[in-house]
């Protein structure tokens, strides 16, 4: 009788076990066959219509960085948020690119463009490295909210050497969507490039 008892035990075990691990099997399969999109922030947009900005001395050099962004919006996975305190990720939107990098670079790309000068650095530079203008951010949110709107918040800083010249707040929203998220990261992207103006105009200002 207790043999009978423990053979069935062992086969609900067996039927059980079997249950969860064709479950996972199924849900891996599931998740495999969605595809992953990725996306990448641009800086450009709409730049070839506007004006550049010439810089005095073609001697001035420009350092890019560092781009500080909070750890919540620096993952893989593309975040919108649907309330003040609650954020959803998508698992198949995602960037390309850590995302304090992909700002980095989409701003180094085009600011030597803007200022008219081939002196712009990337951070790290070298410490040896003389530094005319020193051009930091902090990423304070860039999510789209439950109506759709992108919103790109930062402050950023021009520092000649160490001392302190400019500190500003960056504010921008567009309207974009709540599910296309091509059409958020065109928004998003559009709000870099209106940051990126900002700096080029600041610096310009600041080399007459």
């Amino acid at each position: 009788m207790q043999l009978q008892l423990n053979l069935r035990r062992c086969i609900k075990l067996s039927r059980l076990m079997a249950a969860i691990l064709l479950s996972t099997f199924i849900s891996a399969c599931v998740h495999d066959a969605i595809p992953v999109e990725f996306y990448r922030l641009s800086a450009d947009v709409g730049l070839k219509q506007n004006k550049t900005f010439a810089v005095k001395s073609k001697n001035v050099t420009v350092a890019l960085g560092p781009i500080r962004i909070p750890e919540y919006l620096n993952r893989p996975q593309m975040l919108t948020a649907i309330s003040d305190n609650q954020y959803i990720l998508s698992e198949e939107h995602r960037w390309a690119e850590k995302l304090d990098q992909n700002i980095l670079l989409a701003l180094y790309e085009t600011l030597p463009t803007q200022l008219n000068t081939d002196h712009v650095l990337r951070y790290p530079w070298s410490q040896r490295q003389d530094i005319d203008y020193q051009v930091g951010i902090d990423v304070l949110d860039l999510t789209t909210d439950a109506q759709g709107q992108v919103q790109l918040i930062a402050q950023w800083s021009i520092k000649p050497k160490d001392k302190l010249i400019i500190d500003k707040r960056f504010n921008c929203r567009i309207a974009a969507s709540t599910t296309d998220y091509a059409l958020m990261v065109k928004a998003q992207s559009q709000c870099l490039t209106q940051l990126g103006q900002v700096l080029a105009k600041s610096l310009n200002d600041l080399m007459i």
